[in-house]
């Protein structure tokens, strides 16, 4: 049988359809890794600058794994007052100042020196008494506590010189604090400070006999003297303590004195917390036994 061209025609192409298969399934058995193999070759010693050539072909390289570090000039600055401010801790209580003891230039007092303020009234001289009444015609005389206090809140302030405190600075200081001379020849600070309305709080001569001779107040001097405030007593306890403090503190500082406690220890501001938490646990108490 003659064969044509038609037949001729379809014969070549299946066998060029049979090569193309083939070379195909070849290409996808062995032929695609080699080239692979060839691309990543020739592409790994290339610089870092080439990979934004859009001229070259091929996968992607595989760089190196790098862990990441950290630049000293993208670190925050701390400066050296900041550094030293972290090593001392906490800023110590600046407007109080008193955790800093200042040396005591007299040593120990004698305790017989420090008279209970509420123990028993101070004795009055004859003479001194009848120049009372004259005084307390012009102004009127402090009232009289209802009850007796149930608690005492005291702060004493010992100077620190040798001579102590003397008359006249030391009448200055507390007038200047708004408190009036009045009962038992010691000093009170009212309501106002022109010596009108409750008694807030009194300071008394911390040395015996415990009381301040105005007649004599210009050869007066005293080692220490001691403000108190009584509980119950004025209506708004911790407004009138803090009073108290600002009075005591002034004194200290401008006569060179030292606060101490009832204790007679260096007042520290955590000790004046105390003051306030036991003004606020009094209140507690007198609320609860009115229910």
């Amino acid at each position: 049988m003659d064969i044509g061209l038609r037949e001729w025609l379809i014969v070549i192409g299946l066998i060029v359809i049979a090569g193309i298969l083939f070379d195909g399934w070849r290409r996808m058995r062995g032929g695609k890794g080699k080239l692979r193999f060839k691309l990543d070759r020739h592409f790994t010693n290339q610089p870092d600058g080439d990979d934004d050539n859009p001229e070259l072909l091929g996968p992607s390289r595989v760089v190196a794994h790098q862990e990441p570090s950290l630049d000293e000039h993208e670190l925050p600055k701390v400066s050296a007052r900041e550094m030293r401010g972290k090593s001392r801790g906490e800023p110590r209580q600046g407007d109080l100042n008193l955790d800093d003891p200042a040396p005591n230039l007299l040593g120990p007092l004698d305790e017989e020196d420090f008279p209970d303020p509420l123990a028993e009234a101070p004795k009055e001289k004859p003479k001194a008494r009848e120049r009372k009444k004259d005084r307390q015609a012009a102004a009127a005389a402090a009232p009289a506590p209802a009850v007796a206090p149930e608690e005492v809140l005291i702060i004493n302030v010992i100077s620190r010189e040798e001579g102590g405190f003397k008359g006249p600075a030391l009448l200055q200081n507390i007038l200047e604090s708004g408190l009036r001379y009045g009962d038992m020849n010691i000093f009170h600070r009212h309501e106002s400070m022109a010596g009108n309305g409750e008694v807030l709080f009194s300071m008394v001569n911390a040395v015996r006999p415990g009381t301040f001779d105005l007649d004599n107040i210009d050869n007066f001097s005293t080692r220490a003297v001691s403000f108190f405030l009584g509980l119950p007593g004025p209506r708004h306890p911790k407004q009138a303590f803090d009073v108290m403090i600002a009075a005591a503190r002034k004194l200290a500082q401008e006569l060179n004195g030292e606060l101490k406690d009832e204790q007679r220890s260096v007042m520290t501001a955590q000790t004046i917390e105390h003051y306030r938490q036991r003004i606020i646990d009094f209140e507690r108490r007198a609320l609860t036994q009115k229910r």
